[in-house]
């Protein structure tokens, strides 16, 4: 399986060989040579930060016109590129770089081991095989992203000023050329997962580094994510439609970028497209709940927020449309980013369903959501009623003696007339009297026994009457012998 051919020759993949003695080599052909090269890396390992920082490392993020802010890269000083392997023994550089307008992004698996301890020296070995071994004269992908997430400054460019971040790109925009892709290397962007993705999936970490990566190249160049156009080779004049988010094997026979990894470059292509819509400038409009019920006469209140993205910063108006005849709708504050929108209905607010539109306007753009509005009619008044309750529930006195009760009249639904008290279940030869009766708040009952009275335990039944209207409470009397 090579890599490349050059002059007859087929070159092979950078694979790891930690602490090899001895290399066996199978082969389906008969071969007249074989070279086995082995790079030393006789660099301390990188003491990387966590990913978050480490993608700061060197370089500062920068953000473009359109609101796409590219995502911080490594350098090739950063990552420990000798740039004297660029150059050959006369001091000539071996591969000037070329520029051309982008039109796609092309990407790849270096092939290389995963769960890599030390991603820069890998990167140095790889910079090594191609720029020496192979003759190159410098590194084939134009960015390299590791496992963490972490981005690196491939194919030299141009000399970058300082706290500018690479992009590969001169100072007109215009992509390096580099050597990932045979016949397809001018005006296109390689991108290289450090790893085999053979049957396993990029990190997370990587894949959120190259959607971020691609969003910003694809936002710089107007190129459409989930698109296939043609592509002209600006140096040979041949032309192809593929994918302009491709994988290597779109456009040559290899099994890069693995084949775990190149099923999921549909949901690449939409994640990047997501990527580019968040971070155009402009703005949406939510509100909540989605519905609300109200009564005639009533007001329902909705939440309206205003998202921006992309660095908008005009002022947003708010309006609503579908209110109903008789009702009034107000937002406070407007323009906001979240306000209050208040609907008030009137006694003549037809009873009915409402779909209101919440439009925020501004300049020439405008953003809606919609909300509903339900009026009902308000629930017939009470009925004039009352009720009645004595306290305490209960009693213990001895034959003689005279319990009291305090009886309360609660009227509701604008009840006010006065209620006639009357009372059952005493037992015999005692009497019962209600001061005052009728009453329209409180009354107290007493009840007096005699020496004769029956001990025992007696439910008394207390009743109100008036307007036809007869409601009762009961307490406990209990009698005992002394």
């Amino acid at each position: 399986m090579g890599e490349g051919t050059r002059l007859g020759e087929t070159y092979g993949a950078v694979m790891p060989a930690n602490g090899a003695r001895l290399v066996r080599i199978w082969s389906d052909r008969r071969l007249r040579r074989v070279t086995v090269v082995a790079f030393l890396d006789r660099r301390p390992p990188s003491a990387w930060p966590r990913p978050q920082s480490a993608l700061r490392l060197n370089t500062a993020a920068t953000t473009i016109s359109s609101g796409v802010v590219q995502p911080s890269v490594i350098s090739r000083s950063g990552w420990g590129a000798d740039e004297s392997l660029r150059f050959d023994a006369s001091g000539k550089e071996i591969w000037p770089p070329a520029f051309y307008p982008i039109q796609k992004v092309i990407v790849h698996h270096t092939a290389t081991q995963n769960n890599d301890p030390d991603p820069a020296a890998t990167i140095r070995s790889i910079y090594q095989y191609h720029a020496v071994t192979q003759g190159w004269g410098d590194i084939g992908y134009n960015f390299v992203i590791d496992e963490s997430g972490r981005i690196y400054e491939g194919r030299y460019s141009r000399p970058y000023a300082p706290g500018e971040s690479p992009t590969g790109e001169d100072s007109s925009g215009n992509g390096v050329t580099a050597a990932h892709t045979q016949g397809y290397n001018s005006g296109t962007v390689g991108i290289a997962l450090l790893g085999t993705l053979t049957n396993q999936d990029a990190t997370p970490a990587a894949r959120n580094a190259l959607e971020r990566l691609i969003a910003w190249i694809d936002d710089s160049h107007g190129i459409d994510p989930q698109g296939s156009a043609l592509y002209t080779n600006p140096v040979s004049g041949t032309q192809a439609t593929f994918p302009n988010i491709a994988g290597h094997r779109d456009l040559a026979a290899t099994e890069c970028p693995g084949g775990a990894f190149y099923a999921t470059l549909p949901t690449i292509r939409s994640d990047v497209a997501a990527l580019m819509a968040a971070a155009q400038p402009g703005f949406s409009v939510a509100a909540a709940p989605s519905s609300q019920n109200v009564v005639q006469s009533g007001s329902a209140d909705y939440s309206v927020t205003v998202s921006r993205t992309g660095g908008f910063s005009d002022p947003v108006n708010l309006s609503v449309a579908g209110v109903p005849a008789g009702a009034t709708a107000t937002f406070a504050p407007n323009p906001a980013d979240s306000s209050t929108l208040t609907v008030a209905t009137s006694p003549t607010t037809p009873v009915a369903t409402y779909p209101l539109t919440i439009t925020g306007t501004a300049g020439a753009t405008t953003h809606s959501t919609s909300v509903t509005l339900v009026v009902n009619q308000p629930p017939p008044p009470p009925s004039p009623d009352f009720s009645i309750a004595a306290a305490p529930a209960s009693q213990s006195i001895p034959r003689g003696g005279t319990a009291s009760y305090a009886i309360s009249i609660a009227p509701s639904g604008g009840f006010t007339d006065a209620v006639t008290l009357s009372i059952s279940g005493l037992p015999i030869g005692a009497t019962a009297a209600f001061s005052p009766n009728p009453t329209s708040t409180t009354s107290t009952l007493s009840v007096r026994t005699t020496t004769t009275t029956k001990t025992g335990t007696y439910t008394l039944s207390i009743f109100g009457t008036a307007a036809g209207l007869t409601r009762t409470t009961a307490v406990t009397l209990q009698v005992r012998r002394k």
